[in-house]
């Protein structure tokens, strides 16, 4: 219990810095809608050709378009790092900033879907391999998004390349799984339960009442769409700006972004011992 609530004290400093800086939502956004253009370009038709007995070029066509949502969805993330940084460092940062340092990381964040994507590929393979396959591609892929949680603000901020930022992610997972794993909790089920939940429920009526009154019941659909994809939106931006933060003090025992030293002590637990400062440097985590 006292880690989940540390991690839920990081998470109000997370939503007081997106609440001061709502700009930040606009990396998601951006994000978001480059990834449904995409999703209909490319990975909708290569699913189709698939489904029309043509499997070679199809899927072809599937990886490649799988592909280029991880480098979108790393883009636009690597992006919000970089800019809240900018802002836990007390500088101005705007959209153009951070989306200046993710096009200086380009051959980075390349580098880095390739190795998601067909990591991605093969456990969607694995997990078609009847239901042991489903439970060790789950357990898999569970793990995989807990020593990669911090690999975008690696990517962001240090600049290395793919395997060089797994190398960094994980092992800042293996000295400090606590904070990352009950920050995450926190963030998902904060947005669970003041965002998923009621825009889910608005879905659920406005299912409910179509046939009885339409009208009403295409306005919850509409509502509770529009919350789902704020909730989204939200959830992503906090878990970016949590990530930054925690690396940042895991890095050089810098407090950021209103945290206090007390705080992010309390969840990061150093090697040295709990009063031991983090003095890591890049590479030697």
């Amino acid at each position: 219990m006292s880690r989940i609530k540390r991690g839920w004290e990081l998470t109000k400093k997370s939503w007081a810095l997106l609440r001061e800086n709502p700009t930040l939502l606009r990396f998601p956004l951006y994000g978001g809608v480059a990834t449904i253009v995409c999703a209909l370009v490319v990975v909708g038709p290569g699913i189709y050709l698939i489904e029309d007995d043509q499997a070679v070029f199809g899927g072809a066509m599937a990886v490649i378009g799988f592909y280029l949502l991880a480098v979108i969805g790393t883009y636009f993330s690597v992006g919000l790092a970089a800019a809240a940084d900018m802002i836990f460092r007390g500088q101005q940062a705007s959209v153009g900033d951070g989306l200046a340092v993710a096009r200086g990381r380009l051959p980075q964040i390349a580098g880095w879907a390739a190795v998601s994507t067909t990591l991605g590929v093969a456990l969607s393979a694995l997990e078609n391999q009847g239901v042991i396959g489903q439970i060790v591609g789950r357990v898999l892929a569970i793990g995989w998004s807990l020593i990669t949680f911090l690999a975008v603000p690696v990517i962001a901020l240090e600049g290395t390349g793919p395997f060089q930022t797994l190398k960094r992610s994980a092992s800042l997972f293996k000295s400090r799984w606590g904070a990352q794993v009950t920050g995450n909790i926190a963030i998902g089920g904060a947005v669970f339960l003041l965002g998923v939940l009621p825009s889910a429920l608005l879905i659920f009526a406005g299912f409910l009442i179509w046939a009885s009154a339409s009208f009403a019941g295409a306005l919850l659909l509409v509502l509770g769409v529009i919350g789902l994809a704020i909730s989204m939106l939200v959830s992503s931006a906090l878990s970016n700006i949590f990530g930054v933060a925690l690396y940042r003090y895991a890095l050089d025992g810098e407090a950021v972004g209103g945290f206090t030293a007390q705080e992010l002590e309390s969840a990061v637990k150093p090697r040295g011992g709990r009063n031991a400062p983090p003095t890591a440097t890049p590479g030697t985590v």
